[in-house]
């Protein structure tokens, strides 16, 4: 019997104040969970990144010079590096080269701009490689 009582005052104890957490906790849809974020304004400054990449690389006199592999988040979110695919066809004899994000600029539907680089520019780079 005594075993019992102490099983539940036990249980009391443990469940009583986690149940009130509960009732407390946010919910979703009735407040709001972490940083609020103007997802209208995200939306509509921001790129996706599902375009980005497989998007053309034109340079600022039209010429396709390559297309974009992959994008490099920093650890602060920001987009450091675009790694863009050159050369080749259909993807043999191509290879990436990281370029600093900053020197790109939206084009098109489809392409972004890297302003003054060429092709055989990118070409000569130091090819990227994952740090797998």
């Amino acid at each position: 019997m005594k075993t019992t009582l102490a099983i539940a005052a036990a249980a009391a104890f443990f469940l009583v104040p986690n149940a009130a957490l509960a009732s407390d906790a946010p919910k979703v849809g009735e407040s709001i969970l972490g940083v609020e974020v103007n997802v209208t304004k995200v939306a509509t400054t921001g790129y996706s990144a599902n375009s980005l990449i497989g998007a053309t690389v034109h340079n600022d006199k039209k010429k396709e010079i390559g297309t974009v592999h992959d994008l490099i988040v920093a650890t602060d979110g920001e987009i450091s590096l675009v790694i863009v695919e050159v050369g080749g066809f259909l993807g043999v004899g191509s290879k990436w080269v990281a370029v600093p994000a900053g020197l790109f600029r939206p084009g098109q539907k489809d392409d972004v701009v890297l302003a003054g680089a060429t092709e055989a520019a990118l070409k000569d780079m130091a090819p990227f490689r994952y740090a797998n």
